[in-house]
């Protein structure tokens, strides 16, 4: 009987299996990075503004269109005035938001820290930052486009229209305060002389039962 000769099967790797294999990986990760980067922008883009839609973008880019829309008559196009009109609204507005969003930074971390909001706030609070960044951002280049010189006098002015604004509305909720309080002190001032005579009747009551 003959001895059964025990073959040795030997797997020849060449030099291109690792490189194929390397390849492959990379592709795949590749793939998933710009799925997963797909995703978070498509849940990014679903989020709602914290301060609602800014209707002064959509005024500066209406004018904005006509203005520079050549194939309309001279007399429909606006003015250079008023396009820079909309452009300073557009900045007063950005610059309150971002003013809001600094003064509630601390609110929305502490607020996180203690689990007292979820992530997908937090993440809104954090977007809508980085998104007044980028307006603000814009609005330094629509400023160059009718002048380079223009933001260093046009910031200014901006923020001090958004200052006396602010001053404005919290001079005009303490009159709306002070007509509250002036409606109801009216309210108990009247209760309080409307009860005064069926007060002294009790008195006069009392004062005869104990003379009895």
């Amino acid at each position: 009987m003959a001895e059964e000769e025990k073959i040795e099967q030997v797997v020849k790797i060449t030099i291109f299996t690792p490189l194929i294999y390397v390849a492959v990986m990379v592709t795949a990760f590749v793939v998933f990075s710009v799925q997963y980067k797909r995703h978070r922008l498509r849940k990014l883009v679903q989020m709602e503004s914290l301060f609602g839609h800014n209707y002064t973008v959509d005024l500066y880019l209406a004018l904005k269109d006509k203005y520079y829309n050549k194939s309309l008559p001279k007399q429909e196009r606006p003015p250079e005035k008023a396009v820079k009109a909309a452009l300073m609204r557009r900045a007063v507005e950005a610059i309150r938001r971002t003013l809001k969003l600094k003064e509630n930074n601390s609110v929305f971390d502490k607020l996180y820290q203690d689990g007292l909001i979820g992530d997908d706030i937090f993440k809104q609070f954090e977007l809508q930052n980085k998104m007044q960044q980028l307006e603000l951002n814009e609005i330094v280049t629509e400023c160059q486009q009718f002048s380079k010189e223009w933001p260093e006098k046009f910031f200014p002015v901006v923020r001090e229209i958004c200052f006396n604004e602010a001053l404005r509305r919290r001079l005009s909720s303490f009159d709306a305060r002070s007509e509250k309080l002036v409606e109801m002190w009216g309210y108990y001032v009247d209760k309080t002389e409307s009860d005064k005579p069926q007060k002294e009747e009790k008195v006069k009551a009392a004062k005869e039962i104990k003379a009895q």
